[in-house]
């Protein structure tokens, strides 16, 4: 038990004294900072590769070789990422770059597909279908909420910042067909709205990020101040 103890008063120690070491920014960059970030990017690169050798390399290629023997390297499904891997190993070297370009390849269009697909079936999708679903005048006057007025209004408003927002992001410009002053007027007064939706949308998230920001620190000033009052207390 005192071992225990002895080891939660270390890491608290340490806790204590990194944290001062990252609030030091506030004073302006200087050694305690950095060395405080060089040692959190070093335990989040040292983590990472031990969870993709747990997790990846040793299971999917260094057991399978340690059972099979080198004969396993015949099979494609393992052969076939081993040989991505060593390409991608020749980026070291200016000279060899040229030949990492395939695995880099690889790994970019997949993660960008991943990203993308689940962009699409996580987000846009339920989005979409929530905005379409709110068209729907509740059945119950318990399910409503608010008045029917005001849920045309809140509508009203979701259906001008959708489309004033894509409006904002058209560049190219109207068919000369179409094209005309009222509907160029038009055009620009909906780009304007939507500069506004863009804007106050962005001011949430950095709000919310900031209050987060905010969170964090009083709580970290609460972890200070509580270990300084048991060190008071232990003497």
């Amino acid at each position: 038990m005192p071992e225990a103890i002895s080891l939660d008063f270390v890491g608290m120690i340490v806790s204590a004294l990194l944290t001062i070491m990252v609030l030091s920014y506030l004073i302006g960059d200087n050694p305690l900072f950095r060395v405080a970030t060089h040692i959190f990017v070093g335990v989040a690169a040292g983590y990472a590769g031990a969870v993709a050798w747990d997790s990846v390399i040793r299971p999917n290629i260094v057991s399978p070789i340690v059972t099979n023997g080198l004969g396993g390297l015949l099979d494609l499904d393992l052969l076939i990422p081993l040989i991505l891997i060593v390409m991608l190993l020749f980026k070291l070297s200016p000279v060899t770059a040229k030949l990492g370009s395939l695995p880099m390849a690889v790994l970019v269009g997949v993660g960008a597909a991943v990203v993308v697909g689940g962009a699409i079936t996580g987000t846009l999708i339920p989005q979409s279908r929530a905005a379409m679903l709110s068209f729907r005048m509740p059945e119950a006057p318990v399910d409503l909420g608010a008045s029917p007025l005001e849920h045309i209004l809140n509508v009203l408003i979701l259906v001008l910042g959708t489309v004033s927002s894509l409006v904002y992001f058209q560049f190219s410009s109207l068919p000369s067909k179409i094209s005309s002053e009222p509907a160029e007027r038009i055009l620009a007064i909906l780009r304007t709205t939507g500069r506004v939706f863009i804007a106050v949308a962005f001011g949430a998230r950095y709000a919310g990020a900031l209050m987060a920001a905010i969170i964090a620190l009083a709580e970290r000033f609460q972890f200070l101040g509580g270990i300084v009052t048991d060190l008071l207390g232990s003497f």
